[in-house]
């Protein structure tokens, strides 16, 4: 049984010139427990919006989410979601902003402290739990936001252009380093980017969206060999699937502009 199943979810938002905007329409897909899926397109196909829909934050006009075969189970605090920016509150450290869910779910102080540094040597965070976000880098302030969304142990993890806002660099280190902890957990993530190597380096399903309304044009399953390190990059295989995604997502551009 997939851990989080969407079907038909169609949504519409109030546009007070056109009426009513179409957002999204007939998204449908599965993502079982310990698998990767990445959403790709272009800016405004609704991908953001549909990561809120599966949060609980907004409510589909038709359609359903299930979560490990529920579709009554409830979302919003059983979802773990990181957005584009980190987030975190700058007058807590960074023990005090991992250990916020915990709070929510009223898990006592003394449990969420050592549940948070039992993971930070996991998170390359041991080092800094009583410092400020103003005293992080930017790669160590997405560790420290990526330790808070994981830490209620979540069944299922949302990830909207995570990397997004890094340089280069940093956003290669930190891919990697993602693919390695989530390597050894058992959620089903999916994952929001606009960069296809990030797409195929770390998921395991690419969905392809195109817009208004938003919908899934092309499913792509990257069958290649895991760890994914940076030197894939280069592979015969691996640039055969990222040309193969950019031809798609050519295609959707150019089909919106017609």
């Amino acid at each position: 049984m997939p851990r989080l199943a969407l079907d038909g979810i169609s949504y519409s938002f109030a546009d007070t010139i056109h009426g009513k905007a179409h957002v999204l329409e007939n998204i449908g897909f599965t993502v079982r427990a310990g698998e990767f899926v990445a959403l790709i397109g272009s800016s405004g196909c609704g991908k953001s919006t549909l990561l809120n829909i599966i949060a609980g934050l907004l409510t589909p006009e038709q359609g359903a989410i299930l979560l490990d075969g529920d579709d009554g189970a409830p979302r919003l605090g059983r979802v773990a979601y990181m957005q584009q920016r980190d987030l975190l509150l700058p007058w807590r450290t960074v023990r005090e902003n991992a250990r916020l869910g915990l709070e929510f779910r009223r898990v006592p102080r003394a449990i969420a402290d050592e549940q948070v540094r039992e993971s930070a040597e996991r998170f390359g965070l041991a080092s800094v739990l009583r410092s400020y976000p103003w005293q992080l880098s930017g790669g160590m302030r997405q560790r420290t936001a990526l330790l808070r969304a994981t830490l209620p142990e979540s069944k299922v993890l949302l990830l909207d252009e995570p990397f997004g806002a890094l340089d280069a660099i940093t956003r290669r280190e930190l891919q990697q380093w993602l693919a390695d902890v989530l390597d050894r957990a058992d959620k089903a993530v999916v994952l929001v980017t606009h960069d296809v190597e990030e797409a195929l380096l770390l998921a395991d399903r690419v969905h392809v969206m195109a817009a208004d309304p938003g919908r899934i044009v092309a499913s792509v399953e990257v069958d290649l060999l895991r760890p994914r390190g940076n030197e894939m990059t280069t592979s015969q295989e691996f640039v055969c699937l990222k040309s193969h995604l950019l031809d798609e997502l050519s295609r959707t551009r150019m089909a919106g502009r017609l």
